[in-house]
């Protein structure tokens, strides 16, 4: 993800320089309205095994854009996206080979919040015009984000196999797995969106956009179960039933968190009031 997205932060660049030139080559008509704000939400999807023990985001972002030229539109940004904690992403079943006892796994809580400030990038394919009633563009988004992730509770019910038959359906106890790694974090980090989108009506009073993008975001603090699972340190029990070793996994100090960065694809629709 992150090699792809400087190739792609690459050809932004060579596409800016050419969108500077075509301002200062091409004698352009000045539009009515080189000047926008805009609203927009969204989803976020995660790409692959990315944010663990997370389901998709959900946001919004307000921000201003000025048209320089036919192809090169710049500004601001404001945005919000939340990522929920998703239970049926986290792995609950762990073995006590000491004790010869199962854990089955819960927690709540941690939700991930993210405040960011960006500055957008737009290059339209095709110069606009007055009459333009369709245009398609790439868009570049880089930002500074500040990253809020709520504290966790754990706990885990426990259980023996009394009869010796294979099966661990005895309760024992609920154990409290809390410890300092569930408290809650905050930090700043950062990344850069990259992606393409369509507008209709551009230069009109108002206009509407559908957009993409794919991004990365620089390392925050989360729940990702699964990462902590090695297949070396397995048990299976008589109803097929997968444990994973307790001393790599919910006897950590780290267990379940993270800190790593990820990548999302971003769909999202908005409304430009341009002026």
């Amino acid at each position: 993800m992150k090699s792809q997205l400087l190739i792609l932060l690459l050809i932004l660049h060579s596409a800016i320089t050419f969108a500077q030139d075509e301002g200062q080559a091409v004698a352009m008509e000045r539009f009515e309205r080189d000047k926008g704000f805009y609203i927009s939400g969204g989803k976020s999807i995660n790409i692959g095994k990315n944010l663990g023990d997370y389901s998709g985001g959900l946001g919004f972002e307000v921000g201003f854009m000025k048209r320089f030229n036919k192809v090169l539109s710049i500004g601001p940004n404001f945005n919000y996206l939340s990522y929920e904690y998703d239970e049926s992403k986290t792995y609950p079943y762990y073995y006590d080979s000491y004790v010869d006892n199962v854990f089955e796994y819960f927690q709540q809580g941690g939700n991930i919040k993210l405040i960011s400030l960006g500055c957008n990038f737009k290059l339209n394919i095709i110069p606009v015009s007055e009459d333009t009633k369709v245009s398609l563009y790439g868009i570049a988004n880089p930002f500074a984000s500040y990253m809020k992730r709520d504290s966790f509770t754990g706990w885990a019910d426990v259980y023996a196999d009394d009869d010796g038959n294979g099966f661990y359906t005895d309760y024992q106890y609920t154990s409290d797995m809390s410890i300092p790694a569930y408290e809650e974090d905050a930090k700043f980090t950062g990344g850069v969106q990259l992606g393409f989108g369509v507008e209709f009506m551009p230069v009109k009073p108002v206009s509407i956009f559908l957009q993409t993008t794919f991004g990365y975001t620089l390392p925050i603090t989360y729940s990702d179960t699964k990462s902590f699972l090695i297949d070396a340190d397995r048990y299976v029990d008589s109803g097929g039933t997968v444990y994973y070793d307790t001393n790599q996994t919910i006897y950590t100090r780290q267990f379940p968190i993270v800190n790593k960065g990820f990548g999302s694809m971003v769909l999202r629709a908005g409304v430009y009031l341009n002026f």
